[in-house]
């Protein structure tokens, strides 16, 4: 694969990971990319980001086939997590002359990382003219790191923003209209809820500052999977604004685990009980289906009802699992449910209740639990209890009416 022209003067110089499958402990079937980009000015050379180390070699392969690396005087570190930043060092022995500029938390970061390596801080009030290419600098802390920053050229009105807007995927194309707007949009809803979701709030402010200082982009090119252009940005735009609004709608997400197919039997019956009060659900087996599936899903659901049957007076561990990876992304505003089934003890939706609430969740159900295999006359019983659920999420999602005298 060779290098790609991203936008006038600037091109995509980064790796491709096909085989990544799991990143921050959820699973990444589609791989990643290690986004970087050379910026080409008349006087100055820059590299924006660097990549994971063992990619180095792609990284200076795609840089070699439009400068040699040696003539690159600029390394802009956007954000020191090592799949962005491990492989500086190497990179480094490359370009001899470069500089190495990160945001004021990213210098320390950086230096600490690379023992000791020397990093000019740049901020919003610096510009660095690269001759007919200017670097502009807004450092966004926790986007997702404190250190995390955007890099725009205005002149190419190609935002370059880290991670923010991307997407775990691999693929020969480098744009999102290429690969299929849907499928990128889809991605773009798994990367933010399983990493971006509990920085909500930051984000939108990050958005809001990228308007406000006037930059306007015609490309923005993220640290993974696709670029935007064209009606793709505007996807993009729409699509974060609805999630760090936190907007959701009247659905519910039925997790669940099982041992004896009685807890998968009763959510079979919750859920058909959510459906027939027309609110859309989703079924997911945790045993089966991976975290970030679920998670994305989640991202637009009003409830989230959870079951286990009892082992050792407690859930099954890959419910646990998952509330614990939950926990970490503070889903908020969502309501909770409990179910499931036991034998000769129960425990597991008391302690997915108290792990539930913890989270934030406020529970709309008492929990519902039957003992052995359920009976025809238990999974009747299910249905009802899931349309009381169905219920909760509709009033809740009820805009609010002022009082009338009568």
């Amino acid at each position: 694969m060779r290098a790609v022209s991203v936008s006038d003067g600037i091109w995509w110089v980064g790796g491709v990971d096909w085989n990544l499958r799991d990143f921050h402990g959820y699973e990444t079937p589609r791989g990643t990319t290690y986004n970087a980009y050379l910026v080409i000015g008349s006087e100055q050379v820059a590299l924006i980001d660097t990549v994971k180390d063992p990619f180095v070699p792609e990284l200076l392969s795609r840089i070699s086939e439009v400068v040699d690396p040696s003539e690159i005087d600029l390394i802009v570190v956007n954000h020191v997590e090592p799949d962005h930043n491990s492989g500086l060092r190497h990179v480094m022995a490359a370009c001899p002359n470069a500089r190495v500029v990160a945001s004021k938390a990213g210098v320390p970061s950086v230096a600490e990382y690379h023992d000791g390596l020397a990093v000019d801080e740049v901020g919003p009030d610096d510009v660095i003219d690269l001759g007919g290419k200017s670097l502009h600098f807004m450092p966004m802390p926790m986007v997702h790191w404190p250190d995390s920053m955007f890099t725009f050229c205005p002149e190419s009105a190609t935002l370059m923003p880290n991670d923010a807007f991307g997407q775990h995927m691999a693929s020969a194309e480098r744009f999102a209209d290429e690969v299929g707007l849907d499928l990128a949009v889809t991605e773009l809803g798994i990367y933010y809820a399983n990493i971006l979701m509990p920085l909500g709030k930051m984000v939108a402010k990050a958005v809001e500052k990228v308007t406000e200082a006037g930059w306007v982009c015609d490309v923005i090119a993220p640290s993974h999977g696709v670029i935007w252009r064209g009606e793709g940005i505007g996807r993009a735009v729409a699509a974060y604004a609805k999630w760090t609004a936190n907007t959701l709608a009247d659905k519910a997400i039925v997790a669940y685990a099982t041992m004896w197919e009685s807890t998968d039997a009763l959510a079979k019956a919750i859920a058909d009980g959510i459906a027939a009060e027309g609110v859309d659900v989703s079924l997911y087996d945790l045993s089966v289906t991976p975290v970030a599936t679920v998670t994305s899903d989640l991202l637009d659901a009003r409830a989230l009802v959870v079951g286990s049957p009892t082992l050792h007076h407690g859930m099954l561990y890959k419910v646990a699992g998952y509330l614990h990876y939950l926990a970490g992304l503070k889903p908020a505003g969502r309501l909770g449910a409990t179910f499931g089934s036991f034998g000769w003890g129960g425990g597991a939706t008391k302690q997915i209740t108290e792990r539930m609430e913890s989270i934030g969740f406020a529970m709309c159900a008492e929990p519902f639990t039957e003992k052995f295999r359920p009976t025809a006359e238990d999974l009747v019983a299910a249905q009802e209890w899931g349309r009381q659920v169905a219920r909760a999420i509709k009033d809740a999602g009820a805009p609010a009416t002022d009082a009338v005298d009568a």
